[in-house]
């Protein structure tokens, strides 16, 4: 790698452009040919210090890497002059400058070649670059593994330090200067996402707005952003950034939503064609081609595009799709089978929207009411799928549809749901924690089943003393459609004092109960619901998970803390520890003196400063003698 670091040395004659890793065989090895003739940096270091988009997908999410869009974001997110990327089978560049982005594909180098110099106005450039490089060294310099001199550099820059490599997009190294927080401000589109991130909503609201007229890296990230904040503007937005960026299909999806929102079918396939012409492997973009026609009723062309979706990634929502244009067309086992399969895949988020898509369809389609009780019962919502098996049987009692909902009434009026107390913690998904004590946050980790599914209905904890509720609480229980059966912690409830009580859980119709007797609060416990278990001088737990727990937790705790801090005193040896301190409430006593003569009230007095503030025990390590020697010192 020798000659990579001597091209860095030649800093006066580099261009400030970026080749990036080719995708494909040998693609590191021929991208590093280009990037020599181009008087780049090396590919892996391109690679290993190339930024991410802010939005959470970053490239892959606006397109992919290997793009037109690609190579624009790249561009702007660096600061590079131009930047050239590529596939190798067959050989594809994309390469975005001042003058735009362009593609093109080649049947051979000399080909490939032209193309680059005519286009970065290069004519003087050498014949054909050949693959440089060893790849599969390539390959792990870009992923900062046994780096050399050069890519060390490259590795502390990103840690923030002010490294300086000649030749390298003046933006690249700003960015990462700016991300650790250590010099510069982070451009002002990843400033928006941290932001967001901040739930900073106003602010962020605002800078999006501002970047909405900004670069096209700018505007996209603006355009997300406002989308999920629920601007309006946003749409405009979609369609004004596609219109100015055609390559970018991610601008295109956002103005074809934009016109589903108006519930425009001829907008919203325009949008599509368009990013299905730049990502026509996109499942994603054929479903919601397949919506477009079917809102313009062409119920044949959105079975098409549908399936088409479905032979490139079977998703439950284009399965949804199939299953209503299947029931359109009376093709009932078909739309069974459709359906079968979408709530198989459904993680519960989609279901809801299949059920919503009959509504149009009330009057004219009315076995639309069988299916939407169908999928609300696979989904768990019972009684509202109950009621609608009813309605459909009263009025199409002679439908092919009626004996299957004949006997999903029968289901449904066997319906049984069951909840068990598995154990009640501190802690979601911790020990089991009985006996519990005043003020503590108790969770009940429960099991809920049901028959034919779960029943869509909330979890309740109810606390009862003296059979009055002391506390309620509840939360919705979320699942995927054809669930039988699952794990969950309720809410929780905290008693306010001693006494006897009951802790109740209600899930639906079914209830589990169990008597508590809360004692008064324990010093151990409270420690360890902050995440602390103290430690000896050697770094040996105190105690043990269990025993902090245990109805004798403060009493270990205290009796083992004594221990601890007395057999650490022969080690105090150094004049500030044998020296009397000269203020606060132990005045007159030296540290060594004080852990020689350590006691219960010393140490109880420190645990409840270290309630006040963790950090004076958490940021020791848990050690409890060094912790509990600085806060004497302090």
């Amino acid at each position: 790698m020798r000659s990579l670091l001597f091209l860095l040395l030649l800093a006066p004659a580099l261009a400030q452009g970026l080749v990036l890793p080719f995708q494909g065989p040998r693609g590191y090895s021929l991208a590093q040919g280009y990037a020599e003739a181009l008087g780049t940096p090396p590919v892996s270091l391109a690679a290993l210090l190339l930024p991410e988009p802010p939005w959470q997908g970053g490239y892959e999410r606006a397109g992919g890497l290997y793009s037109r869009a690609g190579a624009a974001l790249v561009r702007e997110v660096t600061g590079a002059e131009f930047v050239l990327l590529g596939r190798t089978e067959p050989l594809t560049l994309y390469l975005a400058s001042r003058e735009g982005v362009v593609e093109g594909r080649f049947s051979n180098p000399a080909a490939a070649w032209l193309w680059v110099k005519v286009h970065l106005k290069r004519r003087d450039l050498t014949p054909p670059p050949r693959p440089r490089g060893d790849e599969a060294r390539l390959q792990a310099l870009a992923q900062g593994e046994d780096p050399d001199e050069l890519h060390g550099k490259a590795l502390r820059l990103r840690q923030g330090e002010p490294v300086q490599i000649p030749g390298l997009p003046q933006g690249v190294s700003a960015f990462w200067q700016a991300l650790s927080g250590k010099d510069g401000q982070l451009p002002r589109v990843y400033a928006l996402y941290e932001l967001l991130a901040e739930e900073k909503r106003e602010e962020a609201l605002a800078l999006a707005r501002t970047l909405s007229s900004g670069t096209t890296l700018e505007k996209l990230g603006a355009l997300l952003v406002l989308r999920f904040l629920e601007d309006p503007s946003w749409k405009a937005l979609a369609w004004r950034l596609a219109q100015e960026a055609p390559y970018l299909p991610l601008a295109w999806e956002m103005a074809s939503y934009a016109a589903f929102e108006e519930e425009d079918g001829a907008k919203a396939k325009e949008a599509l064609v368009q990013a299905l012409r730049l990502s026509p492997g996109s499942a994603l973009y054929w479903t919601n081609l397949g919506w477009a026609e079917y809102l313009l009723g062409e119920k044949a062309r959105a079975l098409l595009a549908t399936q088409r979706a479905l032979r490139i990634e079977p998703g439950a929502v284009a399965l949804y799709n199939l299953g209503l244009l299947k029931a359109l067309y009376g093709d009932h086992l078909g739309a069974k089978a459709a359906y079968d399969r979408a709530l198989r895949l459904d993680q519960g988020e989609d279901v809801r929207m299949a059920v919503d898509d009959w509504a149009k369809y009330e009057k004219e389609a009315p076995q639309g009411l069988f299916w939407r009780a169908y999928l609300l019962e696979h989904a768990g919502d019972l009684k509202e799928a109950l009621a609608l098996y009813q309605a459909f049987l009263r009025t199409e009692p002679q439908s092919p549809l009626a004996f299957l909902a004949q006997r999903a009434l029968k289901r449904l009026e066997g319906a049984k749901v069951e909840v068990k107390l598995n154990r009640l913690t501190l802690l979601p998904g911790d020990l089991e924690a009985r006996p519990f004590r005043v003020g503590e946050a108790i969770f009940p980790e429960v099991q809920v089943s049901g028959e034919p599914y779960l029943e869509r209905a909330p979890l309740i904890t109810r606390l009862l003393k003296s059979g009055q509720a002391a506390e309620e609480r509840e939360k919705a229980l979320g699942f995927p459609p054809l669930t039988t059966q699952a794990q969950a912690t309720a809410p929780a409830v905290t008693p306010k004092e001693e006494g006897v009580y009951a802790l109740e859980v209600q899930y639906g119709g079914a209830r589990a109960r169990v008597e508590l007797t809360i004692l008064k609060e324990s010093l151990a416990r409270r420690l360890y619901v902050l995440g602390i278990i103290p430690k000896d001088l050697s770094g040996q737990d105190l105690l043990s998970p269990k025993e902090m727990l245990g109805e004798d937790g403060e009493a270990l705790l205290l009796k083992r803390s004594v221990a601890a801090l007395q057999e650490a005193a022969l080690l105090a040896q150094s004049p500030q520890l044998t020296a009397p301190l000269k203020s606060g409430p132990f005045q007159g006593k030296s540290v060594r003196e004080l852990l020689q003569r350590a006691d219960e009230a010393l140490v109880l007095r420190f645990y409840r400063a270290v309630l006040e503030d963790p950090t004076l025990l958490a940021e020791q390590g848990m050690d409890l003698v060094n912790a509990l020697v600085n806060w004497l010192l302090q």
